[in-house]
């Protein structure tokens, strides 16, 4: 790690928040969640599906665990899309979810920004080019169109506009299609009857669209779909209509994840217990979607290979290594190192604090490390 990187760890930890681009390289203590993790990437390979549901207090490293598994699978060559619930998207309307999952799009090397529709395709055309026989671009193309087309006809017939913009370089035909296979709705009506798009994406074919997008960006070469929606505990401050619903589209995301109607794609939510100990407005409300998450009979939350995983906290000793992994990043980044306390010195102020809440004990590291440095 150069000092620059070194820099901007600490200050992120110093904020509270989670390093995103280091984060596998200060994650202490849940090494059996990146276990599951990893073996629900690999089973994407072979076409299957699942979901997880992260739970975790405020404070926990929730939000570290999760951009280390982002890293993980983009490093893997995964697609992976990032999105929480609030205001704009309450998981109530699925066609929302389309939206949201397209618009949110990373893949590896943009990893600082979110990607283009258009761009996931750079690579595979740019292996098309260099093919050595002309006729390989159409045929390969044709075949990509027909095996999506057994999931959704309009959005197989819409992606083949879509890539006769990109060869033709026909700048409105390629924005229009685009447009329309990501969820856009107010497309003028002129444009879409001049490209032969029909409608928009509907509820009724929301579904088959994503099944369809999951199958497309495997024929390309990208291993799969990872989908990340953080706060889905904010579910439970809805109405109880759109709480209800929002229910409903879980418990189908899992139902088509678990009969392999939907292929290639892992979910991952994530939230606080709450979502899961809350009678009244938590997911105990749906009686069937708590039962296909094992609610009814107590499960064991701390089991990874479960739907459900309740972070438990960090133990003195995963604390402790913390601890030393900060202190070794800080002194990268600062020319008083002569001034920083040694490990057992930090660890014995530590203990003294009795904060056992991750965020709360990195914080109140970098603050005293941060006294160290500045003192005459």
């Amino acid at each position: 790690m150069q000092t620059h990187e070194a820099s901007k760890v600490i200050s992120a930890l110093r904020n509270g928040s989670p390093p995103v681009d280091f984060a596998e390289q200060i994650l202490s203590g849940r090494q059996p969640e990146i276990d599951e993790f990893n073996r629900c990437l690999n089973s994407l390979d072979t076409g299957e599906s699942s979901v997880k549901m992260i739970l975790g207090e405020y404070g926990t490293g929730k939000s570290h665990l999760i951009n280390a598994m982002k890293n993980i699978a983009l490093k893997q060559d995964y697609i992976i899309t990032s999105f929480q619930v609030n205001n704009g998207f309450r998981l109530n309307k699925i066609d929302d979810l389309y939206y949201a999952i397209m618009h949110n799009l990373i893949i590896k090397n943009r990893e600082q920004s979110k990607t283009s529709f258009n761009e996931i395709f750079d690579l595979w055309i740019e292996n098309l080019q260099s093919a050595p026989f002309p006729d390989r671009k159409r045929i390969e193309i044709n075949a990509v169109c027909q095996e999506i087309s057994k999931y959704n006809m309009t959005f197989a017939r819409a992606f083949l506009m879509f890539m006769r913009g990109r060869i033709q370089r026909n700048h409105e035909m390629l924005e229009v299609t685009s447009a329309w296979l990501t969820g856009e709705r107010h497309i003028p009506y002129e444009l879409k009857q001049k490209y032969d798009l029909i409608g928009h994406v509907e509820k009724t074919d929301t579904l088959d669209f994503l099944k369809a997008f999951a199958k497309l960006i495997h024929l390309l070469g990208y291993r799969g779909l990872v989908i990340f929606i953080d706060e889905l505990d904010q579910v439970t401050f809805e109405r109880k209509d759109i709480r209800l619903q929002a229910y409903n589209n879980l418990k189908q995301l899992i139902d088509m994840t678990a009969t392999g109607d939907l292929l290639h794609t892992l979910f991952v939510f994530s939230g606080t217990p709450e979502l899961v100990k809350d009678e009244e407005k938590g997911i105990p409300s749906l009686e069937s979607l708590a039962q296909r998450l094992s609610l009814s009979s107590s499960p064991e939350y701390a089991n990874p290979m479960q739907t459900v995983i309740e972070l438990v906290p960090l133990t003195t000793s995963q604390l402790h290594w913390l601890a030393e992994k900060i202190l070794s990043i800080y002194a990268q980044q600062t020319t008083k190192v002569d001034k920083l306390p040694t490990l057992e010195s930090l660890l014995q102020t530590m203990a003294s604090e009795q904060d056992t809440v991750t965020r709360s004990f990195v914080t109140r590291a970098i603050q005293y490390l941060d006294a160290c440095v500045q003192s005459n």
